[in-house]
């Protein structure tokens, strides 16, 4: 029955040393995460630049243009890419230098009359962009995209978004560290020392004899 216990009690233990590493990691990813998405927040938004992540720019889809294949809400992820590698029925983004507002479409048709550009449609559409993007307007080819996840990435860069998700959860995170951290230093402290157990053991050792 002894040894039945003594298994059951290594295995919680090993399981709670499993946890405890994952939810380590999970901590610290989180944490990682939270400081890039305050570092992207605030230079977003002091810079009004096009935000970017690993390389790769951040657009929201602002129309069903391109439905049903994202929608409205959808987030991108476009990657810098040499034009020349730019397919048909890629999808790509591109920008008129007059242009506050990038386009995504698909491109349905590759020109090379008077220098490279490509022919554009959105898939919701039923003709053809009035006018090719030139090679010097494309912003990137997508490779990714969440379907309605820039809807939330929109409201995180407002002051309400970036109070509820990213300095509330920050907050939440350090207290939970610094609550951890008192209960193991409480717990050590509620531990014996090795020359407290013995002087104790000799105590019961002095004591056992007397009574012999």
């Amino acid at each position: 029955m002894t040894q039945h216990v003594e298994q059951v009690n290594g295995k919680k233990s090993i399981v709670k040393v499993v946890l405890d590493i994952i939810s380590g990691i999970v901590l610290v990813v989180l944490g990682v995460f939270i400081v890039y998405m305050l570092v992207f927040m605030f230079k977003g938004m002091k810079t009004n630049e096009t935000p970017t992540i690993f390389g790769h720019q951040i657009y929201i889809v602002r129309s069903n243009s391109m439905s049903p294949t994202f929608e409205t809400g959808s987030l991108l992820l476009v990657k810098h890419v040499d034009t020349s590698s730019i397919q048909v029925n890629d999808i790509i983004t591109f920008k008129e230098k007059n242009d506050s507002v990038a386009t995504t479409h698909r491109v349905v048709k590759i020109l090379n009359d008077n220098g490279l550009q490509f022919v554009t449609r959105g898939d919701a559409n039923n003709v053809d962009d009035p006018m090719p993007v030139s090679a010097d307007e494309v912003v990137g080819r997508v490779v990714f995209w969440i379907p309605y996840i820039g809807y939330l990435l929109g409201f995180i860069r407002t002051k309400e978004g970036l109070l509820v998700f990213i300095i509330v959860p920050a907050l939440i995170i350090i207290i939970t560290q610094i609550i951890s951290f008192i209960r193991e230093v409480k717990k050590k402290e509620d531990k014996p020392s090795t020359e407290e157990l013995q002087a104790q053991l000799q105590e019961l050792l002095s004591n056992s004899r007397r009574e012999d």
